[in-house]
């Protein structure tokens, strides 16, 4: 009997485990299955652990979720596995368009993760051909005689294929990182947190007075990390004006709390639509969708070898100026033409730096960005052509994540494309818009400054980290905290079990700053000597051969069916 490896078992490993059982169902076939995860949450993992605060929100509204649909009943080696419900059904959920958008502490969904993977165990715990290891795999080694040895610490186990679901892996800590370490280290009194999660970590600090800290970064872990500490004894937010989610951070005692984000550019995030009314603004037709997936599949998957990504920006800056223009009196006044608007929003696209008065003032005070934004995303006042194109991004990006997915491109140019999304990011990965009125009610309290947010020079010195900003004013910070997630580079990722399988050759990356190559049905694209290696790789570690890794709606997607239905294929061969 063939025997099957899934190291990782967090949503897309769940989502695996069901299609595999699925698809083997189908094709009325048996194989043993070993699962290794290390983490108590199975299921869920860490990212999604339902014991977390309820100060962690899950940055898509509720309403997105529509995406995490039911398992149906399947009948595998004679046992009956019960059906699941969708999210949807799971939680009641029911809004109306007009209602403001919901979205969730992380803890729920990992609450319905947790459960919808203790329906399966309970049913296949019992059968011989199940096995969940709870350790950590330490290193995979692949011998001559095409079997697979997994090891943890203290045992070893032969398969003949391995799946890799195991998402965030941290990495080496870059020179600036490093540097504040060893200085935190030799200073007693300072105190240096390098990764903002399990945000659990930072409660030795949550209810500590006269403490001005740090915070690297200015994206949605910062958010995480400000709401942990400011939700506490002393403090806490309430909405005043359920229209537009205005809100007041009331003390009940003084602490003298600051906080203190920055980022190289100070750019804040842009919110989400209020809700499903406003957002259907943005939504490009079928049709649209249609011709964005065939504009971007011509040349993604053919031998064509483009000089640029234009086969990408061009229709979707068709898309994003039809929609602006039909925005009428909800989008800044102009009277050009649609052509001439497209012609701007790929300047916009091809260039980061690119100035129009149809485009937000990024140079205005930054709490004053944040509050048009707000005012945007409310549909209170004329919307900018970007806010328009980061929206329209969001609703395309399940198309491009689609049809971009193992490219038959040079390595630059996937590089370019996913650069690129990951700029959009800033407006499609935007937070709800309660999450910026409250770093606005912060500043208002005193709690939490925008003074240093852009690119401060920052000088170690005896009693904390010395924050300059360009109008040469200072604040110096006894604790600080990066907030910023690593990046899926392969050569980076400090992981035993990657190294190894670099060292030992049977991974290779994209590109030098992605993550592994794999072909379309999640294999392992391996160096010459070794064909037809049985390793499957799915998510954050395939960065760059497909795009859209950290949605957990792509935990749920296409990628993970495809490669259930690749692996029970080979097995009739």
């Amino acid at each position: 009997m063939k025997k099957l490896a899934i190291i990782g078992l967090g949503p897309r490993g769940l989502y695996a485990l069901e299609n595999l059982l699925e698809q083997l169902s189908k094709s009325n076939k048996v194989v043993d299955i070993i699962v290794f995860e290390n983490s108590e949450q199975l299921g869920a993992g860490y990212v999604w652990h339902d014991a977390q605060p309820d100060s962690n929100w899950i940055n898509i509204t509720e309403r997105a979720l529509s995406g995490i649909e039911k398992r149906p009943e399947i009948t595998y080696a004679d046992i009956v596995i019960e059906p699941f419900p969708s999210y949807h059904d799971w939680c009641n959920f029911s809004l109306k368009p007009s209602e403001i958008d919901t979205f969730p502490p992380r803890n729920k969904l990992g609450k319905y993760l947790v459960e919808r993977y203790s329906s399966i165990e309970k049913t296949v715990k019992n059968l011989a051909t199940f096995n969940l290891i709870k350790s950590e795999v330490k290193s995979i080694n692949y011998s001559d005689n095409y079997k697979i040895e997994i090891k943890t610490a203290n045992k070893a186990w032969i398969c003949d294929d391995v799946l890799l679901t195991i998402g965030h892996q941290p990495t080496e800590l870059s020179e600036q990182l490093l540097m504040w370490k060893s200085h935190a280290t030799n200073q007693n009194e300072l105190r240096l947190y390098d990764t903002p999660y399990p945000i659990s970590e930072l409660r030795d600090i949550k209810n500590n007075t006269g403490l001005t800290i740090g915070i690297r970064g200015f994206g949605l872990g910062m958010i995480d990390v400000m709401r942990y500490l400011v939700i506490n004894n002393y403090g806490n937010f309430k909405v005043v004006d359920n229209a537009t989610l205005e809100t007041v951070y009331y003390k009940v005692k003084k602490q003298q709390l600051t906080l203190i984000p920055f980022s190289l550019d100070g750019l804040p995030l842009v919110p989400k639509p209020l809700n499903e009314t406003i957002d259907n603004w943005y939504e490009p037709t079928t049709q649209e969708l249609e011709f964005f997936k065939a504009e971007i599949e011509t040349v993604a998957q053919s031998e064509i070898n483009p000089k640029d990504i234009n086969f990408l920006i061009a229709p979707m800056a068709k898309i994003a100026s039809r929609i602006f223009m039909d925005l009428n009196e909800n989008a800044v006044a102009h009277k050009l033409t649609a052509t001439a608007i497209e012609v701007k929003i790929l300047n916009w696209l091809a260039d980061a730096d690119y100035q129009d008065k149809l485009l937000q003032d990024e140079k205005i005070p930054t709490e004053q960005l944040i509050q048009a934004y707000i005012n945007m995303a409310l549909g209170k006042v004329p919307v900018s052509l970007d806010f328009c194109i980061g929206q329209v991004w969001r609703h395309c990006q399940p198309t491009l994540y689609k049809s971009f997915s193992h490219p038959k491109l040079n390595n630059d140019i996937i590089k370019k494309v996913i650069d690129l999304d990951e700029r959009s990011k800033r407006y499609s990965y935007g937070p709800p818009i309660e999450s910026m009125q409250q770093i606005l009610t912060l500043i208002d309290a005193n709690v939490l400054s925008l003074a240093f947010v852009n690119d401060p020079k920052i000088n170690l010195i005896s009693n904390g980290w010395h924050l300059t900003n360009s109008k040469e004013k200072s604040i110096v910070c006894t604790v600080m905290i990066n907030s910023i997630l690593d990046e899926p580079k392969i050569l980076d990722i400090k992981t035993l079990l990657v190294k190894n399988l670099l060292d030992n050759k049977l991974i290779q990356p994209i590109h030098s700053e992605l993550g592994i190559e794999t072909s379309a049905d999640g294999y392992v694209i391996s160096p010459d000597d070794k064909p037809n290696l049985p390793i499957a790789v799915l998510g954050r570690l395939a960065k760059g051969s497909v795009i859209g890794v950290d949605a957990i709606l792509e935990c749920f997607g296409p990628r993970i069916v495809d490669w259930a239905k690749a692996y029970v294929a080979k097995l009739e061969h």
